[in-house]
């Protein structure tokens, strides 16, 4: 594969961490009432962000999720905590996409790949973040037991990627449309 300049590989983790943090505020604004906690959402739209970004644009949007999720996190654990929540929001989709792709052996351009695929990957990202999120706020002492909302977050994590996943698609279906010759 052909290495990116550097320039390009910045821009694509700048507009990463931009994507996250507007994905996380809309997420706040659309499904407050959703909210379970302050960290866990019945639906998530950020953990869509996670999975696209990674599988599009590979290492640049880890490096960018890291800093989107340390913009959001730092006012709720401050550092050096809030590096735990960033890290785990980079690492879970780079684990779950690299797993996925190679066991699935998906093609570096993506051709072909399915909604079953895509839903694997969203599945163990999702399950991934869950239970290291989980883990993090236990050990922070902000949970009674480390398992308390795995779950919740897991569906969270898997309805905010489905939902971001169909809205992504229907934008695209409507641009293609918009932009087709007529004739």
């Amino acid at each position: 594969m052909p290495q990116r300049p550097f320039v390009q590989d910045l821009g694509a983790a700048a507009a990463t961490a931009l994507a996250w943090i507007a994905a996380f505020h809309l997420n706040e604004w659309l499904f407050a009432s959703l909210a379970l906690t302050s960290y866990v959402s019945l639906i998530f739209l950020p953990a869509g962000i996670r999975v696209l970004s990674v599988l599009l644009l590979g290492r640049p949007a880890v490096l960018g999720l890291f800093v989107g999720v340390l913009v959001i996190a730092t006012p709720h654990w401050q550092l050096p905590a809030a590096l735990v929540p960033a890290v785990i929001s980079c690492l879970a989709p780079a684990v779950a996409v690299a797993v996925a792709t190679r066991s699935m052996a998906l093609r570096d351009d993506l051709a072909g790949i399915t909604l079953r695929q895509m839903a694997i990957m969203a599945a163990l990202e999702g399950a991934i973040n869950s239970v290291a999120s989980n883990l993090f706020f236990w050990l922070d002492g902000r949970i009674p037991t480390p398992w308390k909302d795995v779950w919740p977050m897991f569906t969270g994590d898997l309805l905010g990627t489905i939902l971001l996943l169909y809205a992504s698609a229907f934008a695209l279906r409507l641009l293609l449309r918009l932009h087709r010759p007529r004739g």
